[in-house]
């Protein structure tokens, strides 16, 4: 009789153990992807507002695999297109950088000399090396991806859209795999409009 209880309650305790480490499991998934969908919402929404300074030019200033550098119609009230930094810090976070066109520059000669305006996004990004943030592609062949990175100047007025995967893992001794989401920014209003009025 003792025997047969102490194969039950091993059982028991087994069970308990693995419902203990699914829901563990599933809370840690939970908090990555909530934390994905944010940093992915501020970088997307960001990107797609990419401006040329002028016709010919690309909105490009930098193009990497794990860094961007562009000029964006950002919350313009009549000063001129903003220049934005994204990237990944040494701890893992989302920082972006917001430049401000310098008083008194004017199109398409825009400066940008003082102090960037700094934003944590978020973090936790697990990017794998192999696994870039940041892709870019040609307008004339979505599938044709631009390589290598940094991409060259020519490259850079080819891009047409950016493809941003981001692979979040809250750091935990417990084992769960980063949670990856993938989104494509086309960049439909690369022409900067000022706005007036």
């Amino acid at each position: 009789m003792v025997l047969l209880f102490s194969i039950v309650m091993v059982v028991l305790f087994e069970a308990l153990s693995s419902m203990t480490t699914a829901v563990t499991g599933t809370e840690r998934r939970l908090v990555n992807l909530d934390e994905a969908r944010t940093l992915m919402a501020v970088a997307t929404k960001d990107v797609r507002t990419a401006t040329r300074l002028q016709a010919g030019t690309s909105p490009f200033v930098l193009a990497d695999a794990n860094e961007v550098i562009f000029y964006a119609n950002l919350n313009n009230p009549n000063s001129g297109p903003k220049k934005v930094r994204i990237f990944v810090d040494t701890d893992a976070q989302l920082i972006e950088e917001v430049y401000t066109p310098d008083v008194g520059s004017v199109a398409p000669n825009y400066t940008y000399s003082g102090a960037p305006t700094r934003r944590f996004v978020g973090r936790y990004v697990d990017n794998a090396e192999t696994q870039p943030i940041f892709r870019y592609f040609d307008g004339s062949d979505p599938q044709q991806e631009l390589l290598p990175t940094p991409l060259s100047a020519g490259n850079r007025l080819a891009v047409h859209s950016v493809r941003i995967t981001l692979a979040i893992r809250k750091q935990s001794t417990f084992p769960v795999a980063p949670t990856t989401v993938v989104n494509e920014v086309r960049l439909p209003n690369v022409d900067y409009q000022e706005v007036t009025g």
